[in-house]
């Protein structure tokens, strides 16, 4: 088996302009690290977690367009938020899971390059600008960034073959679909049931892969990236990311 991840040099600190919508995926509840605030709105750093996120994302972009799916407590989170980004309620987020927040965030752009992202991710700029935006890809950490409970991949000629649990190298829960994949992605979409509703999201990639995608393997120089529930009880303190 061959494995190889693309390193990327591009010209760091440089905005991208792209018809690009990046997705938010944050409509559960922060269970897993010991607080029943929206994940959205838990303070690191003195910043909520969205507002760090929105931040990012526009030091990377020009003029993207920014969705947040939200669920447990959505109200709460569009009084803080406001207008600095498109709101989408996914009201059946205790019964489904990622893959539903996912297709309603597709379903709410035409734009022709869509990046995703879940919302517990607290990351560097340089997670973002230091990709290559010209074809699909997935972010990958081999750095022990992530634990080993997450979702990892396998990865032959550079290209992502399938996602599961168990595997060293591990998704950064990031993934970037144009051309072919955007359309694949509309295909897949267009055909949920409502027990497609409950799969994970990397599970959705799965089924894109066995639909003829392919996913280009990234592991950006620079990046620095966590779950929020790896922070845990330090997530008042002062982290450098």
């Amino acid at each position: 088996m061959t494995r190889f991840i693309t390193d990327i040099k591009s010209n760091k600190n440089q905005r991208k302009k792209l018809d690009i919508a990046v997705a938010i995926l944050s409509a559960g509840i922060g269970q897993r690290i010991k607080s029943y605030e929206p994940r959205s709105m838990i303070k690191i750093n003195n910043y909520t977690l969205i507002d760090r996120q929105i931040s990012i994302i526009n030091q990377c972009f020009i003029d993207p367009e920014i969705i947040g799916v939200f669920g447990y407590e959505c109200q709460k989170i569009c009084k803080k938020i406001g207008n600095k980004i498109r709101i989408v309620e996914n009201q059946l987020y205790e019964s489904t899971n990622t893959a539903e927040s996912l297709r309603l965030a597709f379903n709410n752009t035409n734009r022709n390059k869509f990046l995703f992202l879940h919302g517990d991710l607290y990351f560097n700029k340089q997670t973002l600008l230091n990709l290559e935006y010209s074809k699909s890809f997935v972010v990958v950490d081999n750095k022990g960034m992530f634990e080993d409970k997450e979702a990892g991949l396998t990865i032959v000629n550079n290209k992502a073959t399938i996602f599961s649990y168990g595997l060293k190298s591990k998704w950064c829960q990031i993934a970037f679909f144009t051309g072919k994949e955007l359309k694949i992605a509309k295909q897949l979409f267009n055909k949920f049931e409502d027990s497609d509703k409950k799969m994970l999201s990397f599970e959705v990639l799965n089924n894109m892969i066995s639909m003829g995608a392919n996913f280009i393997c990234y592991e950006p120089n620079g990046m620095e990236i966590l779950e929020i529930d790896k922070i845990g009880d330090n997530m008042h303190e002062n982290i450098n990311i």
